[in-house]
């Protein structure tokens, strides 16, 4: 048995001994590229993803719009105390006024030439003086007041300050989209995809 052992001793010695002083050869060249193999089955389907954000097709808005204000006189004085105007938003509902976005837009130039700002806003350069034109909002109406007659009219042949609302219904409660200005027209144009 010990003679057996010794040879089994040996002879692993021996491999031991022939495969360390092994040196690897260099890397051959590539052969070529094999068949293209067919399609193996569709794997399982996995599981639903998180919900995503909440979308913008429900965003409802308007054209530009012709506005004419009426001046509330002084019962006493008959002097002009302010300019009111309406715009029906038949869209603009309860569950909108309680938990969406509405924004309104004032285009002081034309139809080609923009110059669209957001309400409220304050014109201290105004041709006739400070002007200010706000608004606020009860069901289906837009109601706007100003210090001076800011109706749309007719100038060289192109409609000069129109109106343009956008209603935004609530989505999910936290929702609103970040990063939005919503008092930059061009913004709010881009976010929620509005025709010119």
């Amino acid at each position: 048995m010990k003679q057996n052992f010794s040879k089994i001793f040996g002879l692993l010695f021996l491999i031991t001994i022939v495969f360390a002083n092994c040196k690897k050869g260099d890397t051959g060249p590539a052969g070529a590229a094999g068949a293209t193999g067919a399609n193996g089955a569709n794997g399982a389907s996995g599981p639903q993803g998180p919900k995503g954000d909440t979308g913008v097709a429900n965003v409802i808005y308007s054209q530009w719009l012709d506005v004419a204000y009426t001046p509330v006189k002084d019962s006493t004085t008959g002097d002009t105390l302010a300019w009111i105007a309406t715009i029906p938003a038949p869209s603009l509902s309860d569950s909108i006024l309680n938990t969406g976005i509405v924004k309104v837009f004032l285009n002081a130039g034309t139809p080609t030439v923009k110059a669209v700002f957001p309400l409220p806003i304050t014109d201290l350069f105004a041709l006739t003086g400070l002007l200010n034109v706000n608004c606020y909002f009860t069901l289906n109406t837009i109601n706007l007041y100003a210090t001076d007659n800011a109706s749309s009219f007719t100038s060289q042949g192109e409609k000069a300050f129109q109106y343009r609302y956008v209603l935004i219904p609530g989505g999910v409660a936290g929702g609103i989209r970040k990063n939005v200005d919503w008092n930059d027209y061009n913004q709010v144009k881009a976010t929620l995809g509005l025709s010119n």
